[in-house]
């Protein structure tokens, strides 16, 4: 009996040599079928497990062998250890070597050509509303990930590995083409194994720390492109990565349509789409039956200018341009309509109404839903500038991820996206009179330029358009002078504006100034000005010399003023505005505007808008 069994084992030693074999165990059977016969059909022999091999046999794809004819050994441990045995992970493994041949027929191992495996749902299992480590850890593939390892670990001995059901085609297409897989693709394929297997791993590493109350995160990047060049020019090379999203707006998702990006261009670029969405949902919140056009200028990921209309998109690309036309030079400009020949006239050059100083806007980057071919040749050949298109633009939309991260030295901080959208139910209190739609609109401009740019932060909007802003300042004096510098810069009126501070006022009244300092200050200013007209030549005008002595009069004054952010924006004229409910003086601030005739929001301060630090 004992010469029977042996001389049994002897033949199966040599029953697989010679023949091409696939191992095909998957969890999800949909196509595996098509897949199978094609195999079949190329002269290949096919070795399944358990569900698998009844899977394909159940389907019509004839001489279907079990792993376990080749391992002599059924599944055990309640289906636990199936493939695991060296007779499958060394025909796995086995190289192209003599030795490796030799040994392998040694044992009876057969040699397999192609490895189509998928892996258990742990995925599926840890987003289940209440996962359990049981639960989570039953789902924890082991035969799988052990088989698709070892077979793109040997790719390079002509091992086919298939992880992903997209490429079984791939493969098939190449074996009728040339009766193999070329190393290009094998190498591809074992690529996708191993990445495939790091966020495997991830996932359940992350979930097992979290059931220890720890915390856990890994990022996977891919390369999107090679970019033109850094932040500065010695920081080359630069490079945009992405992350695997669903976000119909992520920027790898955007067409080049002329141009090389840069660094600074997509890096601003992400800036003014993020208050194109803010401000494209305050609008959908405001009325869901109709969002403006919206059209908005940044310069170095800030806003230089920003602007709605609700008929004329063209009205809204000059506003916007018009916010600040010294600073949009070099800028960039996104909107959520289509741009036509038309508008791509208005973007290269002002109407010949516009006075900015030069014949051009000198864009550099422009990004919007679509772009004319006339445009493309005239913004994009012509003049250099880099053009971005996505449809989804059309209705730009918030992204949907949970949490935004940030780079620090060592590490990344991590908080959560921002939630807030300003609509005339989201404000806490309001003092004075009701707003208009149209005001409501104008306010809801500086409200999301100012809850998105580089706090601390003040803006200012008038008639549907941005036509201030200070940001990036130390205290909120600083903020509103410097906005009501730059609107008065731009030749803006600021009275009947409308303002939004991502910060509450500290203070509600300046403290009374010295009169005798004010009385001082005039008579030096009214001696200096004597002073200067003595100096200034009717017959040979100096405008600089002139420029110098008003600069020295107005350093004087600015010494002197000594008014809170609150006064500067009452005396600038500001109808109403939005700010934080927030501060130890926050009665006398509500007094002082209420007294003062204003229509201000005030939202509750957890939803103060800082932003870039």
């Amino acid at each position: 009996m004992a010469k029977i069994i042996k001389g049994k084992k002897k033949a199966r030693k040599n029953a697989w040599e010679g023949k091409k074999l696939a191992l095909l165990s998957v969890y999800y059977k949909e196509g595996i079928v098509d897949f199978a016969l094609a195999l079949k059909r190329l002269g290949y022999t096919i070795v399944s497990s358990g569900g698998t091999a009844k899977h394909l046999k159940e389907n019509g794809v004839m001489g279907v062998i079990d792993v376990a004819r080749i391992t002599g050994l059924k599944p055990i441990l309640d289906h636990r250890v199936v493939t695991l045995h060296p007779k499958i992970h060394g025909g796995i493994l086995a190289k192209n070597t003599v030795y490796h041949t030799k040994e392998r027929k040694k044992y009876g191992i057969p040699r397999f050509g192609i490895i189509c495996v998928d892996l258990y749902p742990v995925l599926e299992a840890i987003a289940a509303p209440k996962p359990t480590i049981e639960s989570v850890m039953e789902k924890t593939d082991i035969g799988g990930p052990t088989m698709i390892r070892g077979a793109a670990k040997n790719h390079d001995h002509g091992i086919v590995v298939i992880c992903d059901p997209a490429d079984r085609q791939r493969v098939i297409a190449e074996l009728e083409n040339s009766g193999e897989v070329s190393e290009k693709l094998r190498l591809e394929l074992a690529y996708k194994v191993f990445n495939l297997m790091a966020r495997y791993d991830a996932a359940i590493s992350k979930f097992l720390a979290k059931e220890m109350g720890l915390g856990v995160e890994a990022i996977f990047l891919s390369e999107v492109r090679k970019l033109a060049y850094a932040e500065n020019k010695c920081q080359n090379p630069a490079h945009h990565f992405a992350v695997d999203d669903d976000d119909p707006l992520a920027l790898h998702k955007f067409k080049v349509d002329a141009g090389d990006p840069s660094y600074t261009a997509l890096a601003d670029a992400n800036g003014i789409l993020e208050i194109m969405c803010t401000l494209a949902e305050s609008f959908r919140r405001f009325d869901p039956h109709i969002v403006p056009f919206i059209a908005i200028a940044g310069k170095h990921g800030n806003p230089c200018g920003a602007a709605i209309d609700w008929s004329d998109p063209k009205e809204a690309i000059e506003k916007a341009l018009l916010g600040d036309k010294v600073a949009v030079l070099g800028g960039e400009v996104i909107t959520n309509f289509p741009i036509t020949d038309e508008l791509g006239q208005v973007l290269y050059a002002p109407a010949s109404h516009i006075d900015i100083g030069r014949p051009k806007w000198g864009l550099d980057l422009v990004v919007a839903p679509e772009f004319s071919d006339t445009t493309i040749k005239l913004l994009g050949q012509k003049e250099k500038r880099r053009l971005l298109s996505n449809p989804n633009l059309n209705s730009p939309k918030l992204p949907k991820t949970e949490w935004i991260w940030k780079p620090v030295r060592g590490g990344f901080l991590r908080q959560r996206q921002y939630p807030f959208i300003l609509t005339p139910d989201s404000v806490k209190e309001w003092i004075g009179a009701p707003l208009t739609n149209d005001d409501f609109a104008t306010l809801l401009i500086a409200w999301a330029i100012c809850w998105k740019a580089s706090s601390n932060t003040v803006a200012l909007a008038n008639d549907n358009m941005l036509i201030g802003l200070g940001c990036g300042q130390q205290d909120r004096i600083a903020c509103v002078r410097l906005c009501l510098e730059r609107a008065n810069r731009a030749g803006h009126d600021t009275h009947g504006s409308f303002f939004a501070s991502d910060g509450f006022f500290p203070f509600a009244r300046s403290q009374a100034p010295d009169i005798n300092e004010l009385i001082k200050l005039t008579r030096e200013l009214v001696q200096a000005a004597d002073n200067a007209h003595a100096q200034l030549k009717p017959s040979q005008p100096n405008p600089r010399q002139a420029m110098r002595i008003l600069a020295k009069a107005g350093s004087d004054i600015s010494r002197l003023d000594i008014r809170e952010g609150t006064e500067l924006l009452i005396d600038a004229g500001c109808l109403g505005g939005v700010v934080p409910a927030d501060g130890q003086k926050l009665p006398e601030v509500q007094e002082l505007f209420k007294q003062a005739g204003l229509s201000v929001a005030f939202v509750a301060p957890e939803f103060r808008g800082f932003a870039k630090h």
